[in-house]
Order: C-alpha cells, then structure tokens, then sequence
C-alpha cells in the first residue's frame, strides 16, 4: 500500500452529524502526484451553481514533464499569478524560488471571496510562508472568522502545526472529490 493509500484510508472515515467548524483539511502526502481533486470539486460546484472563491495551484511542465513552475489560479475568475518560476541558481541550491510578491498580489482573490461571502472557499495553499504565519494566513483566519466554509490543502507532515492553528477545530478530509463531497453535503450554507 502507498503511502497516499495508507493516508486517504485513515481520513476516510465517514462524516455524520454537525460539524465542529465550517472548515476542513484535505490532507496530501508529500509524494502524492495527482493533486487535481481540490480544481476538479470547485468547478463541480461552480457549474452546480455554487459561488466558490479561492485559489488553486497549476504546476507546469515541460514537454519532459519536468516542473517549471506553479501559477496559482484565482477559481472565481480564472486569471493566474505565476508565484513560483525556479532559476538554474535556485534549483542548484535547493533554495526556495516562490515570488513574495504574487503571493501578496493573491490574497485579492481571498479578500473578495470574504467581502462577496461566497458560499465556499476553496484553497490548495498552507506551504512554507503559511505554516510560519505569513503568506495567506490573515486570509485564511479571516474567512474562519466570517464562518464561511472553506476547504484548504493541507501538507500531511504539516497537518498536526494546522490543528494547532485552527484549535483542533474543523474537519480532517483524505484528498479525494468524494470525500469533498461528503463534507460539503453538511457544510453548505442553509
């Protein structure tokens, strides 16, 4: 069994009841090569009908396959903010090659899901910047705060500091569409 195998049938208990907060974590494993499930539940939901907001992220490859870089893209208008394009200086180094400055420009497409309360926000980013109470953060709180549902990735390795964060509060998802689809059945507003 893989390691993603291992992780989504731990999570993959089934939701009943009320949730504790209007908030989940879809948790990751750092190996885990197929991250579309978090773009492919929100355009389900938009051509549900359901007015989603956030940001998912894009890697982009070469015609090897290999990474070039990520855009992040804001769900609600489809425009993409190149955050990560990696030098041949950073990928010697291993040092980190994320662009502070399009993170900040992203936190638009936060800040406006929260003033329109969207009936969901949808974020596949709690990375470095994040965990150290930078990056998107205030947003992500700020969206806790207003009580309107959100549904963020979650690194596996970073899922104990995220509970920690959140107050152990908030569900703990496998990362998988029917898992999403679980939750957001008794998430949804009214």
């Amino acid at each position: 069994m893989s390691n993603n195998e291992a992780l989504n049938e731990e999570l993959s208990e089934e939701l009943t009841g009320e949730l504790t907060a209007p908030f989940a974590a879809a948790v990751y494993a750092r190996d885990m090569q197929n991250r579309d499930a978090l773009t492919q539940f929100a355009a389900e939901l938009r051509a549900e009908g359901v007015r989603v907001g956030g940001l998912v992220q894009e890697v982009l490859r070469n015609e090897d396959g290999a990474s070039t870089g990520i855009d992040i893209v804001e769900i609600d208008t489809g425009r993409r903010i190149p955050i990560n394009r990696p030098t041949k200086e950073t990928l010697d180094s291993h040092s980190c090659s994320l662009n502070t400055s399009a993170l900040t420009e992203s936190t638009e497409a936060l800040r406006r899901a929260i003033r329109e309360n969207v009936d969901l926000i949808v974020l596949e980013k709690f990375g470095e910047q994040e965990q150290k109470g930078q990056g998107l953060s205030d947003e992500i709180f700020m969206a806790i705060a207003e009580e309107i549902p959100l549904l963020i990735a979650v690194p596996e390795f970073a899922l104990d500091l995220w509970q920690e964060r959140s107050g152990e509060m908030g569900e703990t998802l496998s990362y998988d569409v029917d898992a999403f689809r679980r939750w957001w059945a008794i998430a949804k507003p009214g």
